[in-house]
């Protein structure tokens, strides 16, 4: 799967019933694209779309079966990114690890004096 098909999965997994106007403010795209990429995860048979339950002229999502297990891997594997990343953390020095406090706040700084500039 795709980068941008397994974050599709996950905007859906995160949101049952998302339609696609609602799922392309999500992911940041336009709604040519999610529908586009929603076909092909309905070809894959990783989402479903139904007629929504509130109205005949929308389309909802869903994951089907398939997807769930691409969801929840998803999610593993996040989490499984995340537990590595707090281990080095706790197995860091205290001296680098106070640089790297410094470092990232003179870098929010920055980040912060560009955003006033535009």
């Amino acid at each position: 799967m795709s980068r941008a098909e397994i974050h599709t999965i996950a905007a859906v997994g995160d949101n049952p019933g998302i339609n696609i106007t609602v799922l392309a403010d999500i992911l940041g795209i336009t709604k040519g694209a999610a529908s586009q990429m929603i076909y092909k995860l309905v070809e894959k048979s990783m989402v479903e779309k139904k007629v929504s339950p509130d109205s005949d002229t929308e389309v909802v999502l869903n994951l089907t079966e398939e997807g769930q297990k691409n969801y929840a891997g998803h999610i593993e594997y996040h989490n499984q990114a995340i537990d590595e990343s707090l281990k080095v953390l706790r197995d860091m020095p205290e001296a680098s690890y106070t640089v790297m406090i410094e470092f990232f706040s003179e870098m929010e700084k920055t980040i912060d004096k560009n955003l006033k500039e535009t």
